[in-house]
C-alpha cells in the first residue's frame, strides 16, 4: 500500500497551484492588452525647413563672396587669395548638402515609420508584418536632433527581412538590422500619431503594452494552450 501524502508535500502541492493559478492569471491581464491598429508617422518639415534657409544663406553667402572676388578683380593666382577662393566653393558646397538633406527630409515627412496591430509589427521597408513577439523589448534613444527605436529579437525569434537601406533611406524612415540581427534600428525626427506629437514617455507605454500583450499571448499558447483556445473561441 502505498504511502500517503506528507503534509508537507500537500502544502507545497497548494502553494505551486496558487503560483501557477497567479502566474496565469498576471498573463491573462497582460495578454488582454491594446486592440487598436495604428500607425507612427514621421515628422519632419520643422527641421527641413530650417535645412532649406541653412542651405540657401550658405550658397547665397558664397555666390556673393566669388561675385565680390571678380568684381575686384581677385583671381586664385595667390595662395592667400585661393584660399580665400576655396572659402567661397565650400560655403556654396555646404549649402548644396544642407538643401539635398532638406529635400530628403521633406520626403521623409508624413511617411509611416511602424504599423502597429495587436499582433504584428510592420517597419517601412519590412517585406510584410512581422509577430510581435518576434520581439523581447525595445530602447529609446531620444537625441537631440532625433530619436533612435531599437528593437531586440527575442531569443525564439529571428530578425526580420528587410529591404536594404542605402543614401537613399534620409528620405524614408528605413529599419537596418544591427548587432549582428540580434536588434533593429531606426531613427526618426518626431514620431506622431493621429496626427499630434508624442512624447518620450507615451511612444514607450504604448510599444511596451503591445509588445507584452504579444509575448503574454506567446506564453499563454506555449504553457495553457486550453486557455487560449477558450479565450479566443470567446
Amino acid at each position: 500500500m502505498p504511502p500517503a501524502p506528507s503534509v508537507s508535500s500537500r502544502w507545497y502541492s497548494r502553494v505551486d497551484e496558487a503560483a501557477r493559478e497567479a502566474h496565469l492569471i498576471d498573463l491573462q491581464r497582460l495578454a488582454d492588452g491594446p486592440t487598436e491598429r495604428l500607425e507612427i508617422r514621421e515628422s519632419s518639415r520643422g527641421k527641413s525647413m530650417a535645412c532649406a534657409v541653412f542651405g540657401g544663406l550658405m550658397v547665397a553667402l558664397g555666390g556673393w563672396l566669388s561675385w565680390v572676388f571678380v568684381v575686384i578683380g581677385i583671381t586664385p593666382g595667390k595662395p592667400v587669395f585661393l584660399l580665400a577662393w576655396a572659402v567661397s566653393l565650400a560655403l556654396v558646397l555646404a549649402g548644396v548638402a544642407a538643401l539635398a538633406l532638406a529635400e530628403a527630409l521633406r520626403r521623409r515627412h508624413g511617411q509611416c515609420v511602424l504599423a502597429l496591430t495587436p499582433n504584428t509589427l510592420a517597419f517601412s521597408n519590412s517585406n510584410g508584418a512581422v509577430p510581435l513577439h518576434t520581439f523581447s523589448g525595445f530602447e529609446i534613444d531620444q537625441r537631440h536632433l532625433r530619436t533612435v527605436l531599437t528593437f531586440r529579437v527575442a531569443a525564439h525569434a529571428r530578425a526580420p527581412a528587410l529591404q536594404a537601406a542605402c543614401f537613399k533611406s534620409l528620405a524614408a524612415p528605413d529599419a537596418h538590422p544591427v548587432a549582428g540581427g540580434l536588434s533593429v534600428e531606426l531613427w526618426l525626427c518626431v514620431p506622431t500619431l493621429d496626427g499630434q506629437r508624442i512624447d518620450f514617455e507615451a511612444l514607450t507605454s504604448l510599444l511596451l503594452d503591445y509588445i507584452e500583450a504579444a509575448q503574454a499571448r506567446r506564453t499563454l499558447g506555449e504553457l495553457y494552450p486550453q486557455v487560449q483556445r477558450f479565450g479566443a473561441a470567446r
